[in-house]
């Protein structure tokens, strides 16, 4: 199984930092993540026509899902760097920070419910893919599970507490 494969099948989620160059892999890898946040300093390029190759680390994949078919086959014909600021504006970061600013994303996503977490995350994957009814039919299934759930009770407790809920996964 290749990285890409591992990286797409991970349940928890993945946050990156760019903080320089994410060129070609690099750039593939970053658009593997689930949240990505750069530096000013950061920029994006698909450069593998340059080198007289063709991507081969998913980018045709994940990439044009990430900014839209226009915008990915610029990147991909043209080469053309995108700077942080850019890739902002196109969606392709959520956010143009410092390594804190990563941390603090990936901190929000502890606070959450493990069990509905990942499975939010298996859902937003599958309906890219999925037609709508194969979709709705998968959240329901996610719903009953989680609705049974520690997790949930814990949730609705916190909730009627007004505490902070303390999630265990289960």
């Amino acid at each position: 199984m290749s990285y890409v494969n591992v990286m797409e099948s991970l349940s928890k989620p993945i946050v990156t930092f760019v903080n320089g160059a994410a060129v070609g892999a690099g750039c593939d890898f970053a658009c593997m993540a689930d949240l990505r946040v750069a530096s000013d300093k950061a920029f994006f390029a698909e450069t593998f026509a340059k080198l007289g190759l063709v991507p081969g680390d998913g980018g045709t994949y994940f990439l044009p899902r990430i900014i839209g078919w226009p915008r990915a086959m610029e990147m991909f014909l043209t080469g053309r760097r995108v700077s942080s600021a850019e890739a902002l504006s196109w969606g392709m970061v959520n956010r143009v920070g410092d390594f804190d600013h990563a941390l603090e994303l990936a901190r929000s996503c502890l606070d959450m419910a493990p069990i509905a977490l990942q499975m939010t995350k298996k859902a937003l994957k599958l309906s890219q893919r999925a037609e709508l009814s194969q979709a709705l039919d998968q959240l329901a299934a996610f719903q009953g599970i989680t609705q049974r759930s520690l997790d949930h009770e814990e949730a609705v407790k916190a909730l009627l507490e007004k505490r902070p809920a303390k999630f265990v996964g289960k």
